[in-house]
């Protein structure tokens, strides 16, 4: 690295210029400033009043219906407990009511201070209505609650939404009246100005000029740096120059590009981390009932002397969560991957006898190719939950695969009671939270997605008593390592 050598001389040259100049203009400034500042002070505290209430109300309305509507969603489904008061999310209706106070504090406007205590009034009845569904042990009438007082068309979310949006608009149109007022005044002092910046404009021309030829070339020479950072080069020359602040600032210039490199090196690794974590997270979501109600099975077929079918439900639990462990890999083959899947077919045929027949035809020359773990058990057990249990009589899940364009496709089918127009369409652009065991769906294909790229993961093809179709698409080798490396 070349070795700077300091010029104070030079610097203390260049401050006194400065003052010089500062000297020079600040007379003319004060004057324009302090008529200004005059004539401004009282017009702008109101015009930062609206503008502060119009951005808050924005806020406000972007965040409020969304967040209470789908924390309060999450409270409803799930099952009710000694504790279900205290998991209602009062934290944001007391962050609503205190936004509401600001907002009463600073507006000026007769109609929004109606409006406030109208929402303010509105946040008490939606907290009796939060406490009168977390008291109620009935899941259907607590979503009729939810629907009816909450979030519907009739509900308080959407009524303080569009309180909140009238809000908005009358302050908008008080800002829109104070900027005119604004626009007034500084025509005011337009005239009285012009002869100031007049003379304030040939004192930087002739200031600038002597500066140029010592400031301008490291200047340039700092943006070639900053257009190479953003090109991803994280190494340079130091910039030649005496101006001890251009050095100071080059000096920092490398230390920053040197964090960031650091920075960008750590989120990598951090992502990595996220990756596995997913995964854990996904194997955390294998429902706990689905234990409890295997462990309850086996001992009931055990009192009726069912040996064999202990025996097999037993090997099935065990092979499954030897499956799920998978040494802690990320990625399996196919083969293990469909082998979890028939440990879980099994232990589901056994327990719904009555119902449930399975197939499974999957090329054997397509088992060897890597996917990533944990991407059929999740559709398997979406279709039994939410197909093959609500239709009449024995359902059928299928389990397919073949290789298309390039491309592995792998399907499960099931000829249950299939899904409406509408809810297909939302898992077909990504809603999954909005469907019952979104949450797995959602994180197979966002797996898929980061592993493979976004060409890849789940689609879907149902209709009302025709039952499902679940298609995972991958890449036609699977997942090797060059596609990890690019994608991870």
């Amino acid at each position: 690295m070349k070795i700077r050598r300091k010029t104070p001389a030079t610097a203390r040259s260049i401050r006194q210029q400065i003052s010089r100049l500062l000297l020079m203009v600040s007379a003319l400034l004060v004057v324009v400033i302090v008529g200004f500042a005059a004539m401004m002070v009282s017009i702008n505290r109101q015009y930062e009043n609206a503008l502060q209430c119009a951005n808050t109300a924005a806020d406000f309305n972007k965040e409020f219906k969304s967040t209470l509507d789908s924390e309060m969603y999450n409270h409803v489904i799930r099952p009710r407990t000694p504790q279900s008061a205290q998991e209602l999310p009062m934290e944001e209706l007391d962050s609503a009511e205190e936004v509401l106070r600001r907002l009463a504090d600073a507006t000026s406007l007769s109609d929004n201070q109606w409006r406030i205590r109208s929402m303010l009034d509105m946040c008490s009845n939606l907290r009796m209505y939060m406490i009168e569904i977390a008291g109620t042990e009935s899941y259907d009438l607590r979503m009729e609650l939810l629907e009816r007082n909450i979030r519907g068309e009739t509900g308080l979310t959407r009524l303080i939404e569009t309180y909140m949006h009238d809000f908005l608009d009358d302050e908008v149109r008080e800002l829109a009246r104070l900027r005119g007022v604004m626009s007034r005044q500084v025509n005011t002092v337009v005239t009285s100005a012009v002869a100031a910046l007049a003379l304030l404009a040939a004192a930087m021309v002739l200031y600038s000029v002597r500066v140029t030829r010592r400031i301008a070339e490291p200047i340039r020479a700092l943006s070639f740096k900053a257009q190479r950072l953003g090109a991803g080069q994280f190494t340079s020359t130091p910039v030649d120059t005496e101006i001890v602040e251009l050095q100071t600032l080059d000096q920092n210039f490398d230390k920053m590009a040197g964090q960031i490199n650091h920075l960008m090196d750590k989120q990598m690794e951090d992502q990595r981390q996220l990756h596995r974590a997913e995964l854990e997270l996904l194997q955390a979501q294998i429902n706990p009932h689905f234990l409890y109600n295997t462990l309850d099975s086996i001992a009931i077929l055990a009192e009726c002397q069912r040996e064999e079918d202990v025996v097999t439900m037993v090997t099935s639990l065990s092979t499954f969560f030897r499956n799920s462990l998978s040494g802690g890999q990320d990625i399996i083959t196919l083969r293990a991957e469909l082998t979890q899947a028939k440990s879980y077919l099994e232990i589901q045929q056994i327990r719904y006898s009555d119902i449930l027949d399975y197939r499974m035809d999957v090329p054997e020359e397509m088992q060897d190719a890597m996917v990533p773990k944990l991407i059929l058990q999740p559709l398997i057990e979406n279709a039994l939950y939410h197909g093959i249990k609500n239709r009449r009589g024995r359902g059928m899940i299928t389990i397919t695969g073949d290789k298309r364009d390039g491309k592995m496709l792998l399907r499960v089918h099931d000829n249950g009671a299939g899904m409406e127009e509408s809810q297909l369409r939302r898992l077909q652009s990504g809603e999954y939270q909005e469907h019952h065991s979104g949450l797995g769906l959602k994180n197979v294909h966002q797996r898929i997605v980061l592993y493979c790229g976004e060409q890849y993961g789940l689609s879907f093809e149902s209709a009302p008593g025709l039952g499902t179709t679940v298609t995972v698409t991958l890449p036609g080798e699977g997942v090797t390592e060059s596609i990890k490396e690019k994608k991870i």
